[in-house]
């Protein structure tokens, strides 16, 4: 019988985007797990590349032509852990990898980043189709840097953000599932946001402002407690911090080493995300550990 602990990893054939094949073989290896019985492979050419390479080929000759070359890039990246050929598919690259998680019941459905942390812009860096991705979010999504290698995972633990939201608690949820799969500690970090004191500059006294910022503080903390209380995670190590949650949480997640950074999808409904970045996608496209977004 084969272990729930499925894996839909979404095929980039273009150079330089092999982070998410490294990372499902890590993930895989961590498990104990033989990467062929769990890790499903799948390329989608989009319509108007379907619709102009058909004038040339006929359409199984071109499926099979992908079939074969992204076999050839799985077996250079999986350096003989015998991955199965990729299923290759025609249509919207979004619909494609959905219903390929859905039909394989996939604990996560795994895609490279666009770019490296050198790029300019986070926009840059995510790629429209991982943006897009994490603004429908039909299952947990694991956005990976597109260069990761799986010597380059760190050694720590699987970390959760939280905002004591029920977004949190499922996060809390999925992780805990993962890192009882692939034998890593659970830890959990929020960070207490705090008033901009510029934007308040002659209206409130610095002690009062140091006063306000440790009262914030401590109300995080206790909620903190309620949280791990409330969702039977006492036993874990808790963080709060002091500070804005962007830059500072993937660069906390790499100071810990993590080999996973989980974040719920935060409150906003599919409207909202549309228009606005929501702080999931920001670290998936700051991070230099892979980032897990759970709906």
């Amino acid at each position: 019988m084969s272990s729930p602990f499925q894996l839909t990893l979404g095929l980039d054939m273009r150079p330089q985007t092999t982070g998410a094949t490294q990372y499902a073989l890590w993930l895989c290896r961590a498990a104990n797990l033989q990467p062929a019985g769990h890790v499903h492979a799948v390329h989608v050419i989009d319509p108007p590349a379907m619709v102009e390479l058909s004038r040339h080929v006929d359409e199984q000759t071109m499926l099979g032509a992908f079939k074969r070359r992204g076999k050839e890039i799985l077996d250079e990246i999986a350096h003989g852990a015998r991955l199965h050929a990729p299923e290759v598919r025609g249509g919207d690259v979004l619909d494609e990898l959905e219903a390929a998680a859905r039909e394989q019941s996939s604990t996560a459905l795994l895609v490279s980043r666009r770019a490296g942390a050198g790029a300019r812009l986070a926009l840059t860096r995510l790629g429209s189709t991982a943006r897009r991705l994490l603004r429908r979010l039909a299952q947990p999504t694991i956005v990976v840097p597109p260069d990761l290698l799986c010597s380059s995972v760190g050694d720590g633990p699987v970390l959760v953000a939280v905002d004591f939201s029920e977004d949190s608690a499922r996060a809390l949820a999925w992780a805990r599932s993962v890192a009882t799969v692939i034998g890593r500690k659970l830890e959990l970090v929020h960070f207490a946001e705090m008033p901009d004191q510029l934007g308040y500059a002659g209206l409130i006294q610095s002690e009062r402002w140091d006063q306000l910022a440790n009262e914030i503080l401590d109300s995080a903390r206790g909620s903190m407690v309620a949280f791990v209380r409330n969702h039977r995670a006492a036993d874990l190590r808790t963080t709060v911090l002091r500070g804005s949650t962007l830059p500072a949480l993937p660069d906390y997640a790499a100071s810990r080493h993590a080999c996973l950074l989980v974040t719920g999808s935060g409150h906003h409904g599919l409207a909202h995300r549309a228009i606005v970045p929501s702080v999931a996608s920001e670290t998936a496209a700051l991070s230099s550990v892979p980032v897990a977004v759970v709906p």
